[in-house]
């Protein structure tokens, strides 16, 4: 069985009769790889989600003196940093404002990584023979950016929704426009009511699936936890002059999605990604792209669990196999046995 961390070889996993019921280790199969995929960040985010509301509402907020953009407060900087954000939000609207978005954030999380992490082994092996050795690059980024693109457009009602209730605020630290939603249903059904079911949730979508091509496509063949040479380390350093676009195209997706629509469904504020990259470098620099930026995965964790669950029910279907007589432990002759019918496969001895 080959380790999902370290890549060697588990020399007990040639002996079938340590696996009675399966015939080999248990691993993670694809639909593990779903599961995991899709609860490992919905647990994390709501951790995350004070530091994402707080990145959100830096995002919105713009410098004055400027050109008006949609910051209702435009004659002041409410907000300074991460940290002045969160406080200032936990004394004005307590907890529930920091967690605002969380029901959305969850299900973007889930909907977007359930692709974006769960079909990236699926898809390397249908466009990659694991027997012929480890994946080229290009194909782990293939792999990768198309698991981007299925997780963007996945998730996009769900961002969308997120960040406007994030953005809903009141008084002296109201930052960007507000759209006075009650909750994450409600939300939902305003923006079909109002702007259309794909014009309205699948707002922006093109900008995230394009930000994803880029980001999940180096990021997952990094995180191939396959691959350990050369090729990796290229796709590291590959990833690295991509994170600057990461960065301008989230700032940016986060404006264009939270500006006020007019009845034709056009934005008052933006016609395009494009155009909210010029106005927004124009009215206030290259630094409002690389306001507030939090991410945390679980991923990791969950399936190292899960690994270890799959190896204890290995060995319990192992020990009861070889346990004749049921008495919870293995006398000499049982022990036998187990040497013989597993390391010699005399199978005539095994009980």
């Amino acid at each position: 069985m080959a380790s999902s961390l370290t890549g060697q070889v588990d020399p007990l996993s040639q002996y079938q009769n340590l696996f009675p019921k399966t015939g080999k280790p248990r691993t993670i199969g694809n639909l593990d790889s779903f599961i995991i995929s899709a609860l490992s960040p919905a647990g994390a985010v709501v951790f995350t989600n004070p530091f994402d509301t707080a990145k959100v509402r830096l995002q919105l907020q713009i410098k004055p003196n400027k050109k008006d953009v949609g910051n209702v407060n435009n004659n002041q900087i409410v907000y300074k940093n991460s940290l002045d954000t969160i406080q200032k939000i936990y004394k004005n609207e307590g907890l529930k404002g920091l967690q605002k978005g969380l029901i959305p954030a969850i299900l973007r999380e889930s909907s977007k990584n359930f692709f974006r992490i769960g079909m990236y082994d699926p898809i390397m092996g249908i466009i990659h023979d694991s027997k012929t050795g480890s994946a080229p690059a290009w194909k782990r980024l293939v792999a990768g950016s198309m698991c981007g693109v299925m997780g963007a457009f996945s998730c996009n009602p769900f961002e969308l929704v997120k960040t406007r209730l994030q953005s809903a605020s009141a008084g002296k630290i109201t930052v960007g426009h507000q759209h006075n939603y009650t909750g994450t249903w409600h939300a939902l059904k305003c923006i079909v009511r109002d702007e259309g079911f794909f014009k309205g949730l699948y707002r922006g979508s093109v900008l995230s699936m394009c930000r994803s091509v880029v980001g999940s496509g180096t990021n997952l063949a990094n995180n191939d936890e396959r691959i350990f040479n050369a090729q990796s380390r290229l796709a590291r350093f590959e990833n690295f002059r991509y994170r600057v676009w990461a960065r301008i195209s989230h700032v940016v997706r986060t404006r264009y999605y939270n500006q006020p629509y007019d009845s034709n469904s056009k934005g008052k504020l933006y016609s395009s990604g494009f155009d909210a990259i010029t106005k927004i470098a124009k009215a206030e620099g290259p630094t409002a792209f690389y306001k507030g930026l939090c991410l945390y995965y679980f991923l990791g964790i969950l399936r190292r669990q899960l690994n270890e669950y799959y190896g204890y029910l290995d060995r319990k279907d192992s020990f009861l196999f070889f346990d004749a007589n049921n008495d919870g432990a293995l006398n000499l002759s049982e022990c036998e046995n187990l040497l013989n019918g597993v390391f010699f496969n005399d199978k005539e001895k095994v009980i």
